[in-house]
């Protein structure tokens, strides 16, 4: 059974080393297949796109994008781009409301300024001239819909449930081995 299971690991590992190496050790590389040469990702969280072609800046995208986390981009990189490079919205997605959060600084204090952006009115037009310029330091927030909240509720009330029933068997079986 040891055999077959040292086969089974030798295949996966060649068939698709880079994504067995990255989830043994931390890292989330897209297949080869989806990277250009200078285009690197060292951690979960950390994406690096167009390394070496000019002025990078960081955007943090958070929420129902396929790839969440901080990205190293172009300066000219628009927002259509930046949910394509964290792999598009996801099917929950709730686009006409995603919102940029910008810190400025305004007599020596830093102040929050929320932007919101109708991507789905870019989805249906193909304009996007609305769009503002992205810049060092935001964060994109593309919001789920109701459904996004419903899957978490019942993510949720499944963790209740599995530890209900672990506690529960463990009164049943104290029980019957106290009897």
């Amino acid at each position: 059974m040891r055999f077959i299971s040292c086969i089974v690991l030798g295949l996966l590992l060649t068939s698709h080393p880079n994504e067995l190496l990255a989830q043994a050790f931390g890292g989330n590389l897209p297949s080869q297949n989806a990277l250009s040469p200078n285009q690197l990702t060292n951690s979960p969280s950390v994406y690096y796109y167009g390394q070496g072609q000019g002025v990078q800046i960081d955007i943090n995208i958070w929420g129902e994008v396929k790839n969440t986390g901080k990205m190293i981009v172009p300066y000219t990189t628009d927002l259509v781009s930046l949910i394509s490079l964290a792999g598009g919205p996801t099917p929950n997605a709730k686009l006409d409301d995603v919102r940029i959060v910008r810190y400025s600084m305004q007599d020596s204090a830093a102040v929050e300024k929320i932007i919101r952006i109708n991507v789905e009115r870019f989805v249906e037009t193909g304009e996007q001239s609305y769009f503002p310029i992205l810049l060092r330091g935001d964060t994109v927030i593309v919001p789920g819909g109701a459904l996004s909240a419903l899957q978490s509720f019942v993510t949720v009330l499944n963790i209740v449930a599995a530890v209900l029933q672990t506690v529960f068997l463990f009164v049943i079986i104290n029980q019957n081995l106290n009897r």
